[in-house]
């Protein structure tokens, strides 16, 4: 009877070992999840978003709406000039919250250059027609 009393006390203490470590295990489950998730969503998102605006901008200024710079596939003098003069306005007709400016091969910066302290910084390079000749347009966004 004694032996009895002795083995079922035994049985109680390891369930109840067995039952504390599957709580701790899975705690630990659970704080891992939470990290990964607040982890991943960091430096990482700002930076598609700047990849993003950066496309969508440079599809924008490339084309030959009346938010563009192209007449007939090619760089109009005009619509340039006009686009450097409504930078504010150009960028809110865009849709994009950060700043940007652009380079053609001419040497001459259209938007806004203003890269001090700046922490995240991206180029989209596409090619044109300027003067006639094929040009590098290169398109830098930053946040």
């Amino acid at each position: 009877m004694v032996q009895s009393i002795l083995t079922k006390k035994r049985a109680q203490a390891w369930g109840l070992d067995v039952t504390v470590a599957i709580v701790i295990f899975f705690a630990g489950i659970v704080v891992l999840y939470i990290y990964a998730i607040n982890y991943s969503s960091g430096q990482g998102d700002d930076l598609d978003d700047l990849f993003y605006e950066g496309n969508l901008a440079s599809e924008l200024i490339l084309s030959d709406s009346s938010l563009g710079i192209l007449s007939d596939g090619k760089v109009n003098q005009t619509k340039l000039e006009a686009f450097d003069a409504n930078y504010i306005n150009r960028r809110t007709d865009f849709g994009i919250s950060r700043n940007f400016y652009f380079t053609l091969d001419n040497g001459v910066n259209y938007g806004r250059v203003n890269t001090t302290g700046v922490d995240n910084f991206i180029q989209v390079t596409r090619i044109t027609i300027y003067n006639n000749k094929p040009t590098k347009f290169q398109l830098f966004v930053y946040s």
